[in-house]
């Protein structure tokens, strides 16, 4: 009778215990307790689950960590129905939420993986299969979730844990594998049996427990996410401060050394046009320097002043958008604002301090900043253009201020909605806090946006004015404007055009260890460019001597090229009568081969040996001077580079990998902007600097100027795909850059050929049968150069679209 009536409250304090126990016991939150309550995952027999995580290093700037996951449940389960309705419905995702054990209250939003394909569900009345893939790029040491994997990215360390979720406590996990994608493992908890060279390592039907494997990354990829994390000293010399920062640097000086080259080089006082032209280069060489340490290092700065004076992070967001306006600022003063348009600072300034505050407003703000950078970068543009007589319009100025921020805005806005919709993929919309979770990160989205897009902006005008500048300045200041014996650029301006081609065109480079490998473009460049002049003064047809040992350009007049193409015609026509005598009388045959012979030697006994008149014509280019030569040759390129344009966009934007980053990138307008402005800049560019020094190039064809151009270009992407392979990093598709490249070149050489002898058109019934007598090739000899372009060209295309084409996250689950 005692221990009946004991029994009672024993049992009664053993079952409020077991209430309180059970969600402390296991770990989980009060809303994941009251959500398992109805999930009835762990009541259910049978289910399977596997899971590999699999890193991924070489070959990729910043190492890439896939996970997948399969979950099978007998179809008995009260909400696996709800696994087959639609991503967005409630009871799909409290389906989700049960299985995966993520997405409750406390736990809304899923910040860190991307997940390139949907999860998917197959069911066949039986059981239900759950395909569950998610990925994540480590830019950053810190702490990562990705699938039911966790990684704390070291320093030193990277250690990789599985934590399986609470509803699969009772399931039997068939497979548990962690590859670690090269680096062995260093520790492994609990120990495994089954592996392979210590890289990949499994567990096969446990019990669920935390599965946890440290190991060493590789350098590359280690010291990639160490340079642009915050808290590291090395992030001071990093991908996203000094390093870049120093890009800039290093291109003012280059641009102060060229001016001052360009002004020696006159040899005399300058002219008023002229020393505004050389003023306006050495503004923009300071600017560009000073602006680009702000853009790259002002975060450094505001973190010293936080330590310093604020101690609050609050003034960031403030910061990045002030830094924003300023940089429009400077580029409306370099770009000398017209009075008509002062309003325009004036309205900017009052629309981002009324509205950066508001909440649905905070767009608006941002393309009010973006616009009045684009007023100061349009402006500075302008600027340069009338230095060569061009001009951009008011007009012009104001719409694409308008429009081409309404874009970018634009573009940042669908971002978002993509980038909500995957950070809220399991959570239900009908809680009260998914409205304010929405509101908080659509604010904080924002308040992000100028950091974000700043570099990209920067970026975007710095290219266009780093060709545009130097170009006006050698307009106004080059030799032949008050020299026409002139026929080729002075030594100054040779050493100016090698520059600026090396910063233009071969200044692209990869990513080593963090830090930038823009110097190695640099110097490989400079030193080939010098190497093909070098090359150009010994080799070149114009450079050989002639009368009084004066160099062969000097002898031929460039005002007299109508009788030099009909000298050039009459030299022909004598060839061909040469080759065709022979038949009838043998004595009179002798006879008019003799005056034959002696009309070609009385037009070549002024040339130098091996070089005939027409070789003479084909040196002199299209037009009367070498400046005209070199903007012809930039029109031509400007048309016929748009297919390598598009080929190339397709390759850095869309193919592969790449989509992930652009439609996950606020700027990615702006980006894309970036990218098309800078292969078309290196087809007319690289034009620029092969008409301006076609009489100084090797080669006696258009064509193998250009074949000699292509090899200064290819020697540093060449040397960056070499660094890359060696060190692990991410590489260029070297076949597609340099077929484009060379195609592109190719046939601006042969139009700048066909348009020097534009005036034998009217003798031809095509532009085949001209190019034929050009070149005095066979039909096929020519179908053969064609044919070897295009099967370059052919190349580059199928190597980029073997890639694919957009691999990017989708917007819903």
């Amino acid at each position: 009778m005692i221990r009946r009536a004991l029994s009672k409250p024993l049992l009664l304090l053993f079952l409020v215990l077991a209430v309180f126990a059970v969600p402390a016991g296991t770990g989980m939150s009060s809303a994941e307790a009251d959500q398992a309550d109805t999930c009835g995952v762990e009541q259910v027999r049978g289910v399977k689950v596997t899971a590999l995580v699999d890193f991924d290093h070489r070959g990729l700037d910043y190492s890439k960590v896939t996970s997948v996951m399969d979950i099978e449940i007998p179809a008995s389960w009260k909400h696996a129905a709800d696994l087959l309705l639609d991503t967005r419905a409630s009871e799909y995702r409290q389906a989700l939420r049960c299985l995966l054990g993520k997405g409750w209250k406390d736990k809304l939003l899923d910040f860190d993986e991307l997940r390139p394909k949907p999860l998917t569900v197959d069911s066949d009345g039986k059981k239900v299969a759950v395909h569950y893939e998610a990925v994540i790029s480590v830019r950053w040491l810190g702490n990562f979730q990705v699938g039911p994997w966790s990684l704390a990215a070291g320093s030193d360390v990277w250690t990789v844990r599985l934590n399986p979720p609470q509803s699969l406590g009772r399931a039997t996990w068939e497979n548990v594998e962690v590859q670690t994608g090269g680096p062995r493992a260093w520790s492994v908890s609990p120990e495994s049996a089954i592996g392979k060279d210590g890289t990949v390592l499994k567990w096969q039907n446990k019990k669920p427990t935390e599965f946890t494997v440290s190991f060493r990354p590789p350098a590359a990829q280690q010291w990639d996410a160490k340079t642009v994390s915050p808290d590291q000293p090395w992030e001071v010399v990093g991908l996203d401060s000094g390093s870049s920062a120093a890009v800039y640097v290093l291109q003012g000086v280059l641009l102060l050394i060229a001016g001052r080259k360009l002004r020696q080089g006159l040899a005399r006082r300058p002219t008023g046009g002229e020393r505004k032209a050389l003023g306006a280069l050495r503004s923009w060489a300071l600017l560009s320097a000073g602006l680009g340490v702000l853009v790259y290092m002002g975060d450094n700065l505001l973190v010293l002043l936080q330590q310093t004076f604020f101690r609050s992070h609050q003034y960031g967001p403030l910061f990045h958008l002030f830094t924003l306006l300023f940089l429009g600022a400077a580029l409306c003063v370099f770009g000398k604002l017209p009075r008509p348009l002062l309003v325009i600072p004036c309205c900017v300034v009052v629309v981002v301090a009324g509205l950066w505050a508001g909440f649905w407003l905070a767009p608006l703000a941002c393309m009010a900043a973006v616009s009045f950078f684009c007023v100061g970068a349009f402006l500075s543009v302008g600027r340069a253009l009338r230095m060569i007589g061009r001009s951009l319009p008011s007009r012009l100025v104001v719409c694409l201020s308008v429009l081409l921020p309404g874009l970018t805005v634009l573009w940042a806005y669908l971002v978002y909605r993509s980038f909500w919709d995957r950070i809220s993929w399991l959570a239900d919309t009908r809680w009260p806090i998914y409205g304010s979770s929405l509101r908080g990160s659509f604010d904080t989205w924002w308040w992000g946006f100028p950091r974000l897009v700043s570099p990209a902006l920067w970026g975007t005008a710095s290219l266009a004015l780093l060709a545009l500048v130097p170009l006006g300045a050698l307009h106004v200041c080059h030799a032949e404007r008050k020299d026409g014996s002139s026929f080729t650029p002075t030594a100054s301006e040779r050493f100016f055009l090698m520059l600026v081609f090396t910063l233009v065109v071969s200044s692209e480079g990869g990513i080593y260890f963090g830090v930038d490998g823009y110097f190695v473009s640099v110097l490989l460049g400079l030193l080939s460019a010098w190497t093909l002049l070098s090359l150009g003064r010994r080799k070149a047809v114009l450079a050989r001597p002639a009368i009084g040992d004066r160099p062969l350009g000097q002898v031929i007049s460039m005002a007299d090229r109508s009788g030099l193409l009909r000298m050039v015609r009459r030299y022909r026509d004598l060839q061909n009568c040469l080759h065709h005598l022979g038949s009838g009388n043998p004595v009179e045959s002798t006879a008019a081969r003799e005056a034959v012979e002696r009309d070609i030697d009385q037009m070549d006994r002024f040339l130098p040996e091996g070089v005939r008149l027409v070789d003479v014509a084909f040196a002199c280019g299209p037009m009367a001077t070498w400046w005209a030569n070199a903007r012809r040759c930039a029109i031509i390129a400007c048309f016929v580079g748009l297919p390598g344009t598009g080929l190339m966009y397709w390759h850095d934007v869309v193919a592969g990998q790449a989509w992930e980053s652009t439609i996950t990138y606020p700027g990615g307008f702006v980006d894309i902007m970036r990218i098309i402005l800078t292969w078309h800049l290196t087809w007319v560019g690289a034009a620029f600097f092969m008409g301006a020094l076609w009489r100084s190039l090797p080669g006696r064809y258009g064509p193998t100027k250009a074949f000699y151009v292509a090899i200064v270009f290819s020697i540093p992407v060449c040397a960056h795909r070499l660094l890359g392979e060696l060190s692990g990093h991410e590489v260029q598709d070297t076949i597609a850059v340099i077929a484009a490249f060379t195609s592109v070149m190719t046939f601006t050489g042969l139009v700048m050929d066909v348009q020097t002898f534009t005036s034998e058109r009217r003798y031809w019934p095509s532009r085949a049968g001209l190019i034929m007598y050009i070149y005095q090739m066979r039909f096929a000899s020519v179908a053969f150069m064609v044919v070897l372009q295009l099967a370059g060209l052919a190349t580059s295309i199928w190597a980029t679209f073997r890639e694919g084409g957009p691999s990017g996250p989708r917007s819903t689950p």
